[in-house]
């Protein structure tokens, strides 16, 4: 059987979405305390922009969604775990951006991201990347 173009994407778009994910990760823990201890490596304060994590959360969300939505939809079709945990992740990933509290925001955003790897990772695995 010939594998088509869109077949031999997929484990590039989940390769891309493990790391979109872990750029998420890496956005909600080890971002704050950088940015806690900007000023004092600075001497002076952040500027006002720096603190709208919103912004950042949603860019970040924008290539989550383009990249990891058609591996994981294409996945899906052999596994529907692979379904039910994509749709979970962009839930979660998505419902952060309402949320008031900060410290619930980063709970919900790491928690959608770890769903999305374990996603990617099962997709690769069911693809026999």
């Amino acid at each position: 059987m010939k594998k088509t173009r869109l077949f031999q994407a997929v484990p590039a778009a989940d390769r891309w979405g493990i790391i979109l994910s872990a750029l998420c990760l890496a956005h909600c823990l080890i971002l704050p305390p950088f940015l806690a201890m900007m000023p004092f490596l600075m001497l002076e304060p952040l500027p006002d922009w720096m603190h709208d994590t919103e912004l950042v959360h949603a860019a970040l969300l924008l290539p989550v969604l383009l990249v990891s939505g058609p591996a994981l939809f294409r996945g899906g079709s052999i596994d529907h775990r692979i379904w039910a945990f994509g749709a979970m992740a962009f839930a979660l990933l998505c419902a952060a951006l309402l949320m008031h509290s900060e410290q619930l925001e980063k709970l919900v955003s790491v928690f959608g991201a770890v769903l999305l790897v374990i996603a990617h990772l099962l997709n690769m695995r069911k693809r026999g990347v």
